[in-house]
């Protein structure tokens, strides 16, 4: 039996999994952080008593949390917390700022937020209007912040450490994750407890994950993946190895300290990890499978045999679910993303939502078999709601083909956005943050090739007349304006890019001219962009 058959509709995150599990075998071991051990017991009483503290502070059913906050056993206790509380998690990307965090606030209806304090400044500068509360985990000095502040510590204060036994239903709104938007800016993509914790069952199904597995967390809890790496844990019974953020330079010697089997290897991770030296011992690591989305074709078979192991791979999106998959039993079809899930079906279509002859390009459409399997709409948008849900399918925004067996084929985005390192852009925000450039009359904003997997951004630049730009101007400017992941590697500075009659510009017919002779690429002029801030050439 599958999980998602093993568990009954109404599920919300924490109650049942959590509960249940504790409940059972209360010393069981969760989860390791750092030097840190978490029994079963020990987290859930840490997320009641969480709960408990929340709710004497006015956080409740239907009050929408901003979360700012690095990976740790906080923010994870944090999570189940406000879902017990029947509360709204927002979880936003720690690199956001200026006028990106501002949209996510306003448009998720933010009415409180947790932050770390080094995010004080960020989300004082940021906030569209007073907050009724702000929790601040560490330390602030002379931020005026907007709105009141609680210390975090309050939230670990004395309070009882049973679940609070609030009504919480599977259909209620557990959280909003913002993705990549396209033709305009970041969507929140509202996800009920159901579906959020079905994205796990589904990923133990399709890993065929088991008591005595360990999973590897790495990812940060504003994305998906990691939320639901967290709920196939608990869903298996295995254990969960979490960690602050990836490192490749250690990543063995972490999976073979805590017998990792399982790990997702999203945004050139398994290029990555191909592409360090080989060791004698790689072979003989704990790992059992690797979760590589997309799955590298170019390495796939090295990547098993070097490391032992199967990869799974599926399609999927924040608001789809995991329609196609191929699970860690299934055979494997070169460049193939997976065959439907018997829990969606999937069609591919041309522009009038017609389907196409098996081997055809078109539009990649979704809809589930059961209720609570794909997100709920887009919040504050009811306009793309009803256009990306339109005729009774989710569209995704993605063009693909399947063959005379099943097996469906990812081809191309058929919209701007792009993905790179794990992290979804939306080519309009970049174009929009380029153009705060006093000098800059027009940005265009396409994918260029990586050399780990997914995309690179390249911007083109129209100067304002008599403006003088430089490569260096534009990057210096969108280091200051936007997240280090959105910054482009590749700038043109061009009189003009191809256009319609329309006065449209024509991006198609960039990316298949691709880079040119006058592309100016930042890393190899000697500039590195990191988390941390821009660093210029030695």
């Amino acid at each position: 039996m599958s999980y998602l058959d093993k568990y009954p509709m109404a599920q919300t995150i924490a109650h049942v999994l959590l509960e249940q599990r504790a409940a059972e075998n209360a010393d069981a071991i969760f989860y390791s952080f750092c030097d840190e051990v978490w029994t079963l017991g020990r987290f859930n009483a840490t997320a009641n008593r969480m709960a408990r503290n929340l709710a004497a502070q006015g956080i409740g059913a239907g009050s929408h949390v901003a979360i700012l906050m690095d990976t740790s056993p906080d923010y994870l206790a944090l999570w189940f917390a406000l879902s017990k509380l029947g509360a709204v998690e927002i979880p936003i990307n720690t690199a956001y700022r200026g006028a990106l965090l501002t949209h996510v606030l306003r448009t998720a209806n933010a009415s409180h937020a947790v932050i770390d304090a080094r995010f004080a400044d960020v989300l004082a500068e940021a906030a569209p209007a007073p907050l009724e509360q702000i929790v601040i985990r560490g330390e602030i000095s002379g931020t005026q912040l907007p709105g009141p502040v609680l210390p975090f510590d309050a939230l670990h204060g004395p309070a009882a450490e049973d679940d609070l036994g609030l009504p919480v239903r599977h259909d209620t709104l557990a959280g909003v994750i913002f993705t990549s938007g396209t033709t305009g800016p970041s969507k929140g993509v509202m996800l009920s407890h159901h579906y959020l914790t079905a994205y796990g069952l589904m990923y133990a199904d399709i890993n065929e994950l088991k008591d005595d597995d360990v999973i590897l967390n790495f990812l940060p809890f504003f994305h998906i993946a990691a939320k639901f790496k967290t709920i196939a844990t608990l869903a298996c019974g295995g254990r969960m190895r979490l960690q602050e953020r990836l490192s490749i330079s250690t990543f063995w010697d972490e999976v073979r300290a805590h017998g990792v089997t399982n790990f997702v290897g999203v945004g050139g991770i398994c290029n990555m990890l191909i592409a360090r030296p080989p060791s004698p011992d790689d072979a003989s690591t704990p790992i059992r499978t690797i979760y590589a989305v997309p799955d590298p074709a170019d390495i796939h078979t090295e990547l098993e045999r070097r490391f032992g192991c199967r990869i799974t791979t599926v399609y999927g999106s924040t608001e789809a679910g995991l329609p196609l998959y191929r699970a860690a039993s299934d055979p494997y079809k070169p460049m193939a993303c997976g065959r439907v899930s018997p829990h969606y079906e999937v069609q591919i279509v041309d522009e009038d939502d017609l389907p196409v002859p098996v081997g055809e390009t078109g539009n990649i459409l979704v809809r589930p078999k059961r209720p609570h399997l794909i997100g709920s709409g887009y919040i504050s948008m009811p306009d793309q709601t009803v256009e990306a849900w339109r005729n009774l399918w989710l569209h995704t925004g993605d063009r693909g083909h399947c063959d005379d067996e099943g097996w469906f084929f990812f081809d191309d985005r058929a919209s701007d956005s792009l993905r790179r390192r794990g992290e979804n852009i939306s080519s309009f925000e970049v174009e929009t943050l380029v153009a705060r450039h006093p000098g800059v009359a027009e940005a265009i904003v396409v994918g260029a090739p990586s050399d780990v997997g997914e995309d690179e951004v390249r911007v083109l630049v129209i100067p304002r007349e008599g403006a003088r730009l430089t490569h260096e101007d534009i990057l210096r400017h969108c280091a200051d304006v936007m997240p280090y992941f959105m910054v482009p590697r590749y700038i043109d500075i061009v009189p003009t890019v191809p256009r319609t009659a329309t006065a449209k510009v024509e991006k198609y017919r960039i990316r298949a001219t691709g880079l040119t002779g006058e592309t100016w690429d930042c890393v190899a002029h000697g500039w590195r962009m990191t988390r941390d801030g821009l660093v210029a050439p030695e």
